[in-house]
């Protein structure tokens, strides 16, 4: 595997030569045109002031590499989840009993098809902190937002769409299946947080396929008589709302899978999305269920990572500036710390009380910087968190995330753009 060109070298000469080609005054209105659209999408988060660039080398190495550590994660997670019950599951993983008790093993055969990885560029390489195996994981948005900036600048990128590489997925599956509805499901609480409501993909949906009915709905909008076998069974349902989006512990998400409807995923994405993948894809006894390629992606873009244990907990706790520590059943940037950040009694009593074995530790990678402009003319040298999405077989671009006040990084605690490949 060749070594792919690195980020913020990249992107530093095009960035200094987009400053020098624009007034400020374009950039700002560039910037703030951006902004109100990604509002308008429903993504309440701000914009980075500019868009980025990625070799396209860099991009389908990173993707493939996706695709491996996807393949690797699902292999882990099979062997995992055959020998364990709903309720070990729920034990050893420390995740809800109403959740454990409805994972679809079925579904966690070969080819998922929708994922996103999130990587942290470095000054010397890539490393992949998190997997998100759910399919309503968001900020597409931003491609588009960051497409308007480039447009407005008269400087037009290429690369489609991740919604219209999903909707192009989902347009082959139902046709496929013979299905005539698909649901976009949200939930009142989850539409009150921000992250979008994926109009994009509906506006697409419509678009190639304009025979097949198109709805966004939550629990208090689908319909009752949609429940019904005869109804439910011509239904694929896209969902955006993961168990910790909902206030009836997945009830209604249950009632409509029960119905007959198809649904993208149940409970077995946010399984796929717990902490511990992590430390087991690092651990050696489980290496042989991977082929040589996977183990070398493992090797060489997941920092070593391990579940804490009571017995070594002092040890750890000593080289605490070495680590990141990720509460087991959370994620994006929920139940991150930062070693360095934190004094060990604190570290401790926040892992006592949540208990040692729910939380790992992962080696902490530096994360490369650029200097960005900022709002009173000066500059801020920003962390950098990159998202790459796949759907299926269909790969473009990179999500950026970015912040100046935080080492942890993510659209929440700081702002995004999209990265486009020439």
């Amino acid at each position: 595997m060749r070594s792919p060109p690195m980020f913020a070298a990249e992107n530093r000469p095009f960035l200094a030569e987009l400053a020098a080609a624009h007034k400020p005054d374009e950039l700002a209105l560039a910037r703030a045109a951006s902004d109100r659209h990604l509002r308008d999408l429903g993504f309440l988060f701000p914009t980075l002031p500019t868009h980025f660039r990625m070799d396209r080398d860099t991009h389908d190495e990173l993707h493939a590499a996706t695709a491996r550590l996807v393949s690797a994660h699902e292999k882990v997670m099979r062997h995992v989840c055959a020998t364990l019950s709903p309720t070990e599951l729920a034990e050893t993983f420390h995740i809800p009993a109403a959740m454990a008790g409805h994972i679809d093993r079925a579904r966690m055969g070969p080819g998922l098809a929708l994922a996103r990885a999130d990587i942290i560029p470095t000054e010397t390489g890539y490393a992949f902190c998190e997997l998100n195996t759910f399919s309503g994981v968001g900020a597409g948005e931003c491609h588009h937002s960051a497409k308007l900036y480039a447009d407005l600048l008269g400087r037009p990128v290429a690369g489609g769409s991740p919604f219209l590489d999903l909707a192009l997925h989902y347009v082959d599956r139902c046709n496929r299946l013979g299905l005539e509805r698909l649901v976009v499901l949200d939930s009142v609480r989850h539409a009150r947080r921000g992250y979008g409501r994926d109009q994009p993909l509906v506006d697409y949906l419509r678009l190639l396929a304009p025979d097949l009915d198109v709805a966004y709905l939550d629990e208090t909008t689908y319909p009752a008589r949609w429940l019904r076998p005869e109804q439910a069974r011509k239904i694929l349902v896209h969902r955006l709302i993961t168990f910790g989006d909902t206030d009836d512990e997945g009830a209604f998400l249950r009632s409509v899978a029960d119905s007959g409807a198809t649904i993208t995923s149940l409970f077995e994405a946010e399984l796929g999305m717990h902490r511990r993948w992590f430390s087991l894809l690092c651990d050696p006894g489980l290496a042989h269920l991977l082929d040589a390629d996977e183990r070398e992606t493992v090797r060489r873009y997941v920092p070593t990572t391990f579940d804490l244990d009571p017995d070594t907990l002092d040890d750890v706790l000593a080289a605490r500036t070495e680590y990141v520590f990720k509460h087991s059943y959370s994620y994006g940037g929920d139940g991150v710390l930062i070693g360095a950040e934190h004094s060990a009694p604190a570290l401790r009593a926040r892992f006592v009380a949540d208990g040692v074995g729910t939380w790992t530790a992962q080696r902490m990678v530096r994360a490369a910087t650029l200097d960005l402009p900022t709002a009173d003319g000066t500059t801020a040298t920003h962390r950098f968190v990159l998202g790459v999405y796949a759907y299926g077989d269909r790969t473009n671009g990179a999500l950026v995330r970015a912040s100046a006040a935080s080492t942890v990084v993510n659209a929440s605690r700081g702002a995004v753009s999209w990265a486009f490949t020439d």
